[in-house]
């Protein structure tokens, strides 16, 4: 990796790495993909194909809630290179936080879409946390993306608020529609836009949404998130993640205290 890449993660909070990946690996991807989706939704399933007459709500939540466990999704949050990637951005000893994410956005579809935030309020992890993200076709305005707030992740934890009801107490897990950022964004966000083969590499703490879904195709994209076992205080925390920890009992450097975050139920 390149001096200039190195600067420009350090600097802005992310990086994009164009055709970083092989075509094979996502062939392969798909295929496994393809053999789960026509056992679960339908023998005509097809990965490129938007079937919006058998991709029902039920067939889609089941089809999403086994892509987490996809053998061939494990190799991927494993492959050699993406985690060299991870030390040469200053990754000392990657560790996952969990198995590798697939997402499955439909066109027009926002439900599922996440507003200004951070990774790091719902997943936790290293203070250097990274999440790779992994396009399978076309991310732009059109197809859907994620835009970022370069530089957002030098200011720590930024403001959030509880939306929910949710009791707050240790080893419960928060989400989207647990936790929201309060604050204003006034900086030009910018919109990534990428091919398959690229892959975008950005810090937990960097602000970052969704963009919805024009096109006329699902927008396929995976996510894996890496931490620094290395990292000062993270091994004396017991290495906090999201599924066993949560924000409002783990600090950070910056960190607001949790009496003082704002509630709305």
């Amino acid at each position: 990796m390149s001096h200039h890449l190195r600067e420009q993660f350090e600097e802005q909070g992310f990086v994009i790495l164009r055709q970083f990946l092989k075509p094979a690996l996502f062939q392969e991807i798909k295929d496994e993909i393809n053999q789960v989706g026509r056992f679960i939704v339908d023998p005509r399933f097809d990965f490129d194909v938007y079937q919006t007459d058998l991709m029902t709500p039920k067939k889609q939540s089941q089809l999403y809630d086994r892509l987490h466990y996809l053998p061939c999704l494990s190799r991927l949050s494993g492959n050699p290179d993406l985690l060299q990637a991870c030390r040469d951005l200053g990754i000392v000893q990657p560790v996952l936080m969990g198995c590798c994410n697939m997402r499955y956005d439909r066109p027009d579809d926002a439900r599922h879409l996440f507003d200004w935030h951070q990774d790091t309020i719902y997943l936790l992890g290293s203070v250097n946390a990274v999440t790779i993200w992994i396009p399978f076709g076309p991310v732009d305005e059109h197809h859907g993306t994620i835009q970022v707030i370069p530089g957002s992740h030098h200011a720590g934890i930024h403001p959030f608020k509880k939306i929910s009801d949710k009791t707050v107490e240790p080893h419960r897990q928060f989400l989207q529609r647990d936790l929201s950022f309060d604050g204003e964004i006034t900086e030009p966000p910018v919109t990534v836009q990428a091919l398959p083969g690229d892959v975008i590499i950005f810090r937990q703490m960097l602000l970052h949404r969704s963009l919805p879904n024009l096109s006329d195709k699902v927008r396929w994209t995976a996510q894996v998130r890496v931490s620094d076992l290395c990292d000062p205080g993270y091994l004396e925390a017991g290495c906090p993640n999201g599924d066993k920890h949560n924000i409002f009992f783990q600090s950070y450097p910056g960190f607001v205290h949790p009496e003082s975050v704002k509630h709305e139920n």
